[in-house]
């Protein structure tokens, strides 16, 4: 512990303070072992180097510091530090050091004030460093993950040309080459838990099942010593097909095509939120994910036999890129304010769920429905822009005698074939139109009929079902839509929606169950996802614990009776009650 003390003289009145009954300090350090050579101005000033004097000591060496005498001596034993008292005072000078003011330092005389210090920083104790956070450089949080944007493999060396000619024999099966490239793929990614899950889900859905084999009888140095690369990268593979599961490798179909088809258009929108605010980043984190590992395959020639293959999936996934997003915001926008409009007057799904705003909040926006002056006016108005004569015409008539009416209401999956913006005459007739000033100009939307793939098995007769495969007509729909939902959509986009048929020749949709890409496709693997073989036997009963045996000794014969309960009824007309047990 250390502790300070200073002795100043006094100048002031011109006499100086002495310590002469005083013991000296035992442990006193002269703070000028720091300063050789130097001499000290009277009074406490500052020192001042006079290097033309001659500063040999010729006295007592037992006064000199230890590094200045010949023989330094032994510390004393009741000494904690050891080393003795430095000094560079002339030899008549222990007494004028006191009078001329020099600052002593005594060291190890007070443990009560520990943590005082001095400007020279002389016995002051010595903080414990802290031990600071590595940064995120030396964490690995800053290295490449292998999805950068730009990021490519390196060249192979022939060395790794040789090895990965023999894992990646075409002679051998597929499922064994793809389990090996998985396995060598993940351990050159940094997939952290997002893009790993991604990742498991796209080969979940392709038949390779995630997780450690069982029953392999694990590995050690002494098994993997006499194994070559190719099963040892067999056996440390998470990802393998699961060939007993699903009866063997001949059930499969290599389709690599189709796989990103389902996994972008059906699967991904299922398992992911995708916000129609981030859509695009949000689609492009993931398609990067499957795209890496398609090249992947492409740069390290996994499966030269499905080439061609691989270049069609990750062209699926660039469609994606550019697809996946319109459909979020088609979503969120459809159906539009003139649908929404024709939903309101003719009964559709919106009808009667405008909520007029409370009185507290006269100017808010009312975001369910529409209300029904603002719904005639938008029909009517968009009526007059878009409708042909032939059904503005109809529609008057019928409007004159009260004979308006929906002929049909059925749901119906769309793909759409053409985009009609408004034209300029459109847009002059919103603009000068007092009735249209608010409103957004109408285009066109023109879309056929599509059969999904996952439309419901129908029960049918021999008869029906031969009906059935006969060809149908293609059904050609034509809706009114606002330019900015026409700006979401594109053609081959596919819809499921309730579409309505009007009286006077006009079509409206309202409900919309679904909007999708146009590559949307589906493939069986997708239901047997979580399946599991049946158990050839079933479980035996449990057996009745002990607390229920010992209730059914207690209740005995009167368990029964104990389950039911009496209700009684309302009195009949001679004042009885009826009892009725349950």
């Amino acid at each position: 512990m250390v502790h300070l003390q200073e002795m100043n003289a006094s100048t002031s009145n011109g006499a100086s303070r002495q310590d002469t009954e005083s013991p000296p300090v035992r442990d006193a350090v002269d703070v000028r072992a720091d300063l050789p050579n130097n001499h000290l101005t009277p009074g406490g000033g500052e020192p001042t180097s006079s290097p033309s004097e001659d500063t040999t000591f010729t006295g007592d060496p037992s006064l000199l510091a230890p590094w200045e005498a010949e023989d330094p001596g032994t510390p004393d034993d009741n000494d904690a530090g050891g080393d003795p008292n430095p000094s560079h005072l002339e030899p008549n000078d222990q007494t004028e050091a006191n009078t001329n003011g020099i600052q002593q330092l005594s060291i190890g005389a007070d443990a009560a004030i520990a943590g005082e210090s001095t400007a020279m920083g002389v016995g002051a104790a010595k903080k414990k460093s802290k031990s600071k956070k590595k940064p995120k450089s030396q964490r690995g949080l800053t290295a490449p993950t292998g999805f950068e944007e730009f990021y490519v493999d390196a060249p192979l060396t022939s060395a790794e040309h040789t090895v990965e000619q023999k894992l990646y024999d075409p002679e051998l099966p597929f499922s064994q080459r793809i389990e090996v490239a998985i396995q060598r793929y993940c351990a050159r990614r940094n997939l952290d838990s997002t893009r790993k899950d991604v990742f498991d889900k796209y080969l979940s859905l392709g038949g390779i099942s995630a997780g450690p084999k069982q029953f392999s009888g694990g590995l050690d140095a002494a098994a993997m010593s006499d194994m070559s690369a190719a099963d040892v990268a067999l056996m440390k593979a998470t990802h393998f097909v699961d060939l007993d599961k699903y009866g063997g490798e001949e059930v499969f179909e290599v389709d690599f095509e189709g796989c990103a088809k389902a996994f972008f258009s059906s699967r991904l929108p299922q398992l992911y939120y995708l916000s129609s605010v981030n859509a695009v980043k949000d689609v492009q984190a993931k398609t990067n994910i499957i795209r890496n590992f398609l090249n992947y395959l492409l740069h390290h020639d996994v499966c030269p036999d499905y080439r061609s293959q691989v270049y069609a999936a990750r062209a699926i996934c660039d469609l994606a890129d550019k697809e996946l997003p319109k459909t979020m915001n088609a979503q969120s926008y459809f159906p539009g304010e003139f649908q929404t409009a024709c939903s309101e007057i003719f009964g559709g799904v919106f009808h009667g769920t405008y909520a007029k705003n409370p009185d507290w909040a006269p100017d808010a926006e009312s975001s369910a429905g529409m209300s029904p002056e603002v719904a005639h006016r938008t029909f009517k108005i968009g009526l007059a822009a878009q409708g042909s004569d032939e059904v503005t015409k109809l529609y008057r008539d019928q409007n004159a005698t009260h004979n308006l009416e929906t002929l049909k209401v059925y749901t119906a999956c769309l793909e759409v074939t053409e985009l009609l913006p408004a034209d300029e005459g459109v847009k002059r007739f919103y603009d000068k139109h007092p009735a249209a000033k608010g409103l957004s100009a109408l285009g066109r939307l023109k879309a056929k009929s599509w059969d999904p793939p996952f439309k419901p098995f129908r029960d049918l007769t021999a008869e029906e079902r031969l009906a059935e495969g006969k060809p149908t007509a293609i059904e050609v729909y034509e809706f009114f839509v606002e330019d900015y939902v026409l700006d979401t959509c594109f053609v081959g986009m596919k819809f499921e929606t309730t579409v309505h048929d009007l009286s006077f020749g006009l079509k409206f949709f309202d409900n919309i169950s679904g909007v999708f890409c146009s590559f949307y496709g589906s493939i069986p693997n997708e239901r047997l996802i979580g399946w599991r073989v049946p158990e050839a036997e079933p479980l035996p009963p449990r057996e009745k614990s002990l607390i229920t045996s010992a209730l059914e000794e207690i209740v005995g014969d009167g368990g029964d009776d104990m389950t039911k309960s009496t209700v009684r009824g309302s009195d009949d007309d001679n004042g009885e009650g009826n009892e009725e047990t349950w």
